[in-house]
């Protein structure tokens, strides 16, 4: 599920750098200047993973999890405790799971292309 194709390089991010990125794809955390990570930006990086696949891992199943919280987003630390969770309920393994998030690619923010072309 994991697998990088024969030759592949990806360059292996810190989960907390890759969590801030995702932080700040957020309009709102990112206006606050606040790193809290919501449903909606978890689910594109575990789909961006390739472990939110809609199969063995859904939306759903991610929902489930992540609304114990009872909040619209959450902390790094709170994060972990998801994905431990998620991991455990669905059966997965969680150093595979973080393992992919490291090397999935941030993703890039249209700021960031604005500023590109300029």
């Amino acid at each position: 599920m994991y697998e990088l194709k024969t030759g592949e390089e990806i360059e292996e991010v810190p989960l907390d750098v890759m969590f801030a990125a995702y932080c700040r794809m957020d309009p709102l955390s990112n206006s606050l200047g606040l790193k809290l990570l919501p449903l909606s930006q978890s689910d594109k990086w575990l789909a961006s993973a390739k472990i939110l696949d809609m199969r063995k891992v859904t939306t759903t199943d991610t929902g489930l999890c992540f609304f114990k919280f009872r909040r619209r987003a959450i902390t790094f630390e709170e994060y972990l405790t998801y994905l431990e969770d998620l991991a455990q309920t669905k059966g997965l393994n969680i150093d595979d799971m973080k393992f992919a998030m490291r090397r999935c690619g941030k993703p890039v923010h249209p700021q960031d292309i604005k500023n590109k072309k300029n």
